[in-house]
């Protein structure tokens, strides 16, 4: 991978709550991986697994209860006040629900020349108002004239989302975490804001931490970067996309991609099923021992129930699995057919 932007260093999350019982939830627990700078990394996982957790430890809105993340190197967290206010610019959130993110009595020119003025991009009023219809012009707001002095209930959700965008493009940060963008989005809006983050990579060199619950739109937008596959709080397969993708060696990964659906029957019947002993992932309070997949493992044996795997193989394909290489491979369908991943 080229240069680090961002690393975690076996970066853990703990949360409590309770003031008798003080029960403990491991929402991230010792993941390590790289972003680069300008890179596109995707992070896949079920609801409930911490990827959300984790891009909020990537924007510094979470301090970790254990191990590092390295700003260009330096620890985040022991950064003096002016290179941590570096940081708060070069790395962006954009979340989920572009309604809520939005304050409802404000317009889109005063949520956009808020960060404008407070980091002294735009001198005045005058200089703000053009700044921002630049940036909605950018992603795809046009003419922005139109847009400037509504509200955000004006406004459809492709368009919240694009505002989105645009605000955390006004301080020119070096790197957006994009927390489910298009889940919240009509289907037919979802393409149009990945190609969006997509030139904002290829022209602005911006590096994007994409988390979704969706492999056909991670692997739209990150089938050139990497891939970050997350089960109950833990990264157990990750290395380059085409090269993870095309060879999935994790059972759980295995288990992801058989449950898409496929349009072609034929290619449908000829696929190999990965089924699972359990469908509920186990309860995030209570983990169990060893390796915390083993319960819906089809695969598991007794060092499953006893040791955790490590991350282990080349940089470009990491597997969590003590018998990565001996489980059967995992085919796609034939790339002749209408799929996902042909």
């Amino acid at each position: 991978m080229r240069d680090s932007l961002i690393a975690l260093e076996n970066v853990s999350m703990v949360f409590t709550r309770g003031w008798l019982s003080r029960e403990r939830v491991e929402a991230v627990a010792g993941v390590s991986m790289v972003i680069p700078e300008g890179g596109i990394v995707a992070l896949v996982g079920e609801t409930g697994s911490g990827k959300t957790t984790l891009g909020k430890l990537v924007a510094g809105l979470y301090r970790p209860t254990g191990g590092r993340v390295r700003f260009r190197g330096q620890d985040l967290w022991a950064l003096d006040r002016r290179s941590f206010g570096e940081y708060r610019r070069a790395v962006q959130l954009v979340h989920q629900d572009a309604f809520a993110a939005l304050n409802p009595v404000r317009t889109v020119y005063q949520s956009l020349k808020a960060p404008l003025l407070h980091y002294r991009i735009a001198r005045n009023e005058r200089e703000a108002r053009e700044r921002a219809a630049g940036l909605l012009e950018q992603v795809g707001l046009t003419p922005p004239g139109l847009f400037l002095d509504k509200y955000p209930h004006q406004l459809s959700g492709g368009q919240r989302q694009r505002v989105l965008i645009a605000r955390a493009l006004t301080v020119e940060p070096r790197l957006i975490v994009a927390d489910e963008p298009v889940s919240m989005i009509d289907v037919s809006l979802r393409l149009a804001i990945l190609q969006l983050l997509r030139e904002l990579n290829r022209r602005l060199g911006l590096g994007i931490l994409y988390i979704t619950h969706d492999l056909a739109t991670a692997r739209y937008l990150a089938e050139e970067g990497w891939l970050a596959v997350m089960y109950l709080g833990q990264i157990v397969e990750q290395g380059a996309f085409r090269e993870v993708l095309g060879n999935p060696r994790h059972p759980y990964l295995q288990a992801l991609l058989s449950a898409v659906l496929v349009p072609d029957p034929r290619a449908a019947r000829s696929m190999r099923p990965s089924p699972l002993p359990e469908i509920d992932p186990p309860d995030p309070r209570r983990p169990p021992p060893g390796c915390r997949f083993h319960p819906r493992c089809p695969y598991a044996q007794a060092i499953c129930r006893e040791r955790p795997p490590a991350l282990q193989g080349p940089a470009d394909h990491q597997v969590a699995c003590h018998f990565a290489q001996e489980i059967p491979s995992w085919r796609p369908p034939s790339a002749a057919s209408p799929s996902p991943w042909a």
